[in-house]
């Protein structure tokens, strides 16, 4: 069942931890490496031009690597959001980089869409012993990171090609609304590529704006607003308001022991 944690905020937005652990009972696009095995960048001259040579409009910049199947921009503005985001994240989580109950100290880490990488990052620090693997449409995280951390350009929604001897412990997702398509078969390839009783966890945001005290219905243009936003994802085809069902999806994939927690996010309060 759900777990609310209580809150005051005028506007509050929702965010939501998702568990899960693979069925320990039963047990699959393209690949591109653009690091080494040391976690330094090794380009080729066409791997350097084809996914660096980033799409520009409007004063953005965009992914190169598959082009136009991800609308947000991946310049420095917005790699100083994903920062920030994940410090938000960590704030919600009380300091913690997941909430998965590992029985074990994972020997293999994914993580999927891992934009600047901060979280990989930290991640092989806390366990060194680990590989940590990132993966993301866009080159966009540090080239001198822990020589167990290794990123590589890739699309989450594209057949997964780990090989069997490759399969992850942990697997961690966070805000990749707007970023999927076909939800179900996105946690199907992650539940093939599970260990038996390993876990996986998604962290997304509710795209929605709410209000404890009914401050909403004196803000019809935010409203509207989010409303135009949430229809647009849907007719690009990757909805961005999906927070609500990760659970569903999972159960369906054949996790079990699936477990949701929703916590609101409110804002510092002023002395």
């Amino acid at each position: 069942m759900p777990e609310g944690d209580a809150g005051l905020s005028p506007t509050v937005e929702e965010d939501r931890e998702v568990s899960a652990e693979e069925d320990s009972s039963s047990h699959s696009g393209d690949t591109d490496s653009a690091f080494s095995d040391d976690g330094q960048t090794v380009l080729s001259s066409s791997l350097r031009s084809s996914i660096f040579n980033h799409r520009y409009e409007n004063g953005r910049t965009y992914h190169a690597y598959r082009d136009g199947e991800y609308p947000i921009p991946n310049d420095e503005e917005e790699q100083e959001r994903l920062d920030l985001l994940h410090h938000l994240f960590k704030m919600i989580l009380g300091g913690e980089l997941y909430i998965a109950p590992l029985s074990r100290e994972p020997h293999r880490i994914l993580d999927i869409g891992t934009g600047t990488g901060i979280w990989a990052v930290e991640m092989a620090d806390r366990f060194p012993m680990a590989q940590v693997v990132g993966t993301d449409l866009s080159p966009i995280q540090p080239v001198w990171v822990p020589p167990n951390l290794h990123f590589y350009i890739d699309d989450a929604e594209s057949d997964w090609t780990f090989q069997e001897s490759e399969r992850f412990d942990f697997i961690h997702g966070r805000a990749l609304c707007g970023g999927i398509a076909d939800w179900p078969r996105f946690y199907a390839q992650a539940y093939e590529n599970l260990e038996p009783g390993g876990w996986m966890e998604m962290q997304d945001h509710e795209c929605w704006l709410n209000s404890d005290d009914g401050g909403m219905d004196r803000a019809p243009g935010c409203s509207e607003w989010i409303r135009e936003v949430d229809r647009a994802s849907v007719m690009f085809g990757k909805r961005l308001n999906i927070a609500h069902l990760h659970r569903q999806w999972m159960l369906g994939a054949g996790f079990q022991r699936v477990s949701e927690i929703i916590r609101k996010a409110s804002p510092p309060q002023c002395n």
